[in-house]
């Protein structure tokens, strides 16, 4: 046998091994690559072999790199370990699920490979400063553990605001990746500590925004109180673990000290059964309709029928209107409109926007190495500014405002 012959040999077992890896099928392959799946089966066969644009295309997809594949070697990076840690915790997971898992690892090491080129230090902890027994887990464990973290972050027993930002200030990494919408099978999200770029947390894209907000919660539960026992979570199982983080979540969000203090504060009964008060709960701290009944129900602030009522025949929209509330505008649920970059961590982005700014990296070698397009650096890097006239004149009233009054 011929040394080319040997090689091509080579490297299609090694596709064929490394497709097995990955957990993808042969059409999932064929849709990634845009060929069909008898293109795949062609070069796992050694009937055909890819050229070096697809090798560089299939690597990435399995998250290897290109010269393991070439030389029939599976180890590839650590990503590849980490993506299947949490891989083989699911079971039954779809192809949105798998690709979405090996995602958030790529980015996790993209991001750990930023810092290294930058020379700038990721700030993000492998261990969480928080203290946690595995026994403590019921809900006044619960509750007392979300009062600690917030406290931390000096945010009391009041609307929490930005989760998004409390992770940022608690060193906790956010990416959100689609895993498929039907829970019954797709995870909502999950936890991993990564050896470099430390506690981080993948959330569903194709879940509702008020349950994506929940999910980051439920997230830091596991980041913080976790991940001194288990390098990596699932969610979505029935485990105590997971009842510890749903909990943990409610609190985190709406602390059943504030929302109490709030409703006497009102002259809100104990126990709610009027609509409207569950509304000023609401637009108090600043969540959804199926949040605020969801953490209402949690606390027994509502009973179960009033829950199961509410759910289908209160129209909150127009009762806070009637009520003084302005409309809340909630971001849409996930998928290809929304901007690709509202999925990545913030200080990912603050990180990228500076290497291309500051000519660490080229805007074209930003967008290889993270997978963005380049219409998404160009926005990244952009600052829009306008003439007088293109000010929206609500802002040019406002500074005004400010200006005649002697503010500034």
């Amino acid at each position: 046998m011929g040394e080319s012959e040997q090689s091509a040999r080579s490297l299609n077992e090694a596709l064929a091994r490394a497709r097995a890896s990955a957990r993808f099928t042969q059409d999932e392959v064929g849709l990634a690559l845009g060929v069909n799946r008898a293109m795949v089966s062609y070069w796992e066969s050694g009937t055909r072999i890819p050229n070096d644009r697809q090798i560089s295309a299939l690597a990435r997809l399995y998250s290897i790199e290109p010269a393991d594949l070439l030389e029939g070697r599976l180890a590839g990076p650590a990503s590849a370990d980490l993506a299947g840690l949490l891989l083989r915790e699911g079971h039954g997971i779809g192809s949105d699920g798998v690709t979405g898992i090996r995602e958030f690892v790529h980015l996790l090491d993209r991001f750990a490979e930023l810092c290294r080129v930058t020379g700038e230090p990721s700030g993000r902890p492998t261990q969480s400063p928080f203290a946690h027994r595995a026994a403590y887990t019921n809900r006044d464990d619960a509750r007392r553990k979300a009062q600690e973290v917030r406290a931390h972050l000096g945010l009391g027993a009041g609307p929490l605001g930005s989760v998004d930002s409390a992770c940022e200030a608690l060193g906790v990494t956010v990416y959100q990746a689609p895993l498929g919408p039907d829970l019954d099978s797709a995870p909502p999200g999950a936890f991993l500590r990564h050896p470099e770029a430390g506690l981080s947390i993948l959330v569903n894209y194709d879940m509702s925004p008020g349950r994506r907000r929940f999910a980051i919660a439920h997230g830091c539960a596991h980041a913080l109180f976790h991940s001194h026992e288990t390098s990596h979570v699932l969610c979505g199982d029935s485990s105590q673990r997971e009842r510890f983080a749903d909990l943990f979540a409610g609190e985190f969000l709406m602390p059943s000290d504030g929302v109490r203090r709030f409703a006497e504060q009102l002259g809100l009964p104990p126990r709610i059964s009027d609509p409207a008060d569950i509304v000023h709960i609401q637009h108090y701290f600043d969540v959804s309709w199926p949040t605020v009944l969801v953490r209402l129900r949690q606390m027994n602030v509502i009973t179960q029928d009033t829950y199961a009522r509410f759910r289908t025949t209160v129209q909150p929209e127009s009762l806070a209107r009637a009520l003084g509330y302005p409309a809340r505008r909630e971001p849409k649920i996930g998928g290809p409109a929304m901007s690709f970059l509202l999925r990545f961590p913030r200080s990912f982005l603050r990180m990228l926007r500076r290497a291309v700014v500051t000519d660490v990296m080229s805007p074209a070698s930003a967008a290889a190495f993270t997978g963005l397009a380049l219409p998404d650096i160009a926005q990244l890097i952009s600052q829009p500014t306008g003439s007088p006239e293109e000010v929206s004149l609500l802002h040019a009233a406002e500074f005004r405002e400010y200006e005649v009054t002697g503010v500034v």
